[in-house]
Order: C-alpha cells, then structure tokens, then sequence
C-alpha cells in the first residue's frame, strides 16, 4: 500500500511527550515543553472545552496529586507533587534545585546523595568520595 508512516508521536495529544510542539506564530496550539501532560484537559476523560477554559477527568487520582504549569510567550514553569516518587526511604534524600542566568548556571545538590563531587574547582575534584 501507499501509506506513508505516521511522524513519531503524531497521534499524542498535546502536551504528551513526545507529541510535536508548534511554536511558530499563530501555530494551532498553546501546549509547550513546560506542559507534560498532567495539567492538559485535551485526552482526558469527560474532556469539555468553551473558547479557552477546559477540564477533563484524569485516569491517576494521585500522580502527581497536585500539578501546575504555566507558558506565556518565552517564560515557561512548572512544578509537580508525585507522591510515587517517595515510596522509599533513600528516594526522600534525592533533591535538587537550580537556576540559569545568561552563561551562568548555578545549583544546590544533596552532599549525602551525590557524594562524587564534594569540591571541584575549575572541572578538577579536590575532595574525591
């Protein structure tokens, strides 16, 4: 037969990763990289839509139990609460922030977990674990 194959994740709603992102001007959707899916009420359950209010009925009640994103022009956010990311002991000492300005990017690490790299100046270890 003569059908072409379907792009990688053409069939994904948007906001699925995976799914292709428009960004060009006057593109047919608002969904960007910040949304992964959770907060989008396109492919869920009892998805309703008047103009630009939406809502749907997620298939996880619980993950994550709490999810916000938010994407206007080049600003985009996100943060999420997934209580299945805790289900061990060793799972609640995995944490991490950080930030990029410009060139520089800085971040805060947690020294019981990611032990490999206590001192380091300049790319070279002073202080090997």
């Amino acid at each position: 037969s003569s059908r072409r194959p379907r792009p990688p994740g053409a069939s994904l709603p948007p906001g699925t990763p995976g799914a292709p992102v428009s960004r060009a001007m006057g593109n047919n959707t608002s969904y960007g990289r910040a949304n992964a899916g959770a907060t989008a009420s396109s492919g869920k359950s009892l998805h309703t839509k008047c103009i630009c209010l939406g809502c749907g009925v997620a298939e996880h009640m619980c993950t994550p139990i709490f999810a916000y994103d938010v994407r206007c022009c080049c600003c985009e956010a996100n943060i999420s609460i997934d209580p299945t990311q805790c289900q061990e002991a060793h799972q609640l000492c995995a944490a991490r922030t950080g930030c990029k300005t410009g060139p520089v990017v800085v971040d805060v690490t947690n020294p019981l977990v990611d032990k490999h790299e206590l001192v380091v100046v300049a790319e070279k270890t002073l202080i090997p674990c």
